[in-house]
């Protein structure tokens, strides 16, 4: 069997698995900070998540060592991707998972039926695209994303340990977005976002529109950043992930 670093099985099929969600989280986070939608993924689609250094089972990794190689690790990911059992999978990616999900995407073409991206604009979020941000920078975009349990804010090392994987993962999303910004996407794109997000603005969302190739679907949710981690919709974005791969294989 083959080693698979960068990425896990989070919710294994619970019938004989039909497709797969591939499911790439924010910045600073790992893609179990997902399983309260993924939870809600239909019995026959499996959900692999991407694992970057500095978090959850790699937490004692150095977060800085994706931004040696950008598109190494985007290659990395793919070629993990391609030991997995063949079925047809759509890419999930919120926030920064959104940047890393299009560069996957057009990278490995052959791994991916459709994109769906969540609250994250095309080019890039006002926040990877600041370029540089101190430690007030941080915090402040941690405090409009919402969603950090203050107990980790007020425990010193992770805290900083926190703040050095957020600005890896900033640099990691700015270099990828700006990387890929001219390049027409191939599949589908389902593009979502929270009304209330202090991150990104959803009528910036609506900028996919002139990379969507193979047709757009655009959907805003009640809520801020992490709208879809809300009880009221976890299981509609679910059925929106869903409805993307059956879309695309039902033909």
């Amino acid at each position: 069997m083959p080693q698979h670093v960068w990425t896990t099985v989070i919710r294994p099929a619970r019938a004989a698995p039909t497709g797969r969600v591939v499911v790439l989280a924010h910045s600073g986070a790992g893609p179990n900070a997902l399983l309260p939608m993924v939870r809600w993924l239909p019995d026959d689609i499996e959900a692999v998540g991407v694992t970057l250094p500095g978090r959850e089972r790699r937490f004692a990794e150095d977060a800085e060592r994706t931004l040696d190689d950008p598109e190494g690790t985007v290659a990395a990911v793919a070629g993990e991707l391609r030991t997995r059992s063949a079925v047809p999978a759509v890419l999930f990616g919120h926030s920064m998972g959104a940047a890393f999900a299009v560069a996957l995407a057009l990278t490995a073409p052959d791994l991916c039926r459709a994109l769906v991206l969540s609250a994250h604009p095309d080019g890039g979020s006002r926040a990877e695209l600041a370029g540089q941000w101190d430690e007030d920078d941080l915090m402040a975009i941690l405090e409009r994303g919402g969603g950090t349990p203050p107990e980790v804010l007020a425990d010193e090392y992770l805290r900083a340990h926190l703040l050095t994987v957020l600005r890896c993962d900033l640099t990691l999303g700015y270099r990828l977005a700006t990387r890929h910004a001219h390049r027409t996407l191939p599949v589908p794109l389902t593009v979502l976002g929270g009304r209330d997000d202090a991150l990104t603005e959803t009528a910036e969302l609506t900028r996919w529109s002139r990379r969507a190739g193979a047709g757009l679907r655009e959907r805003v949710f009640p809520g801020g950043h992490f709208y879809l981690l809300d009880e009221a919709n976890q299981k509609a974005v679910a059925d929106e992930t869903a409805g993307a791969l059956r879309l695309v294989t039902s033909g």
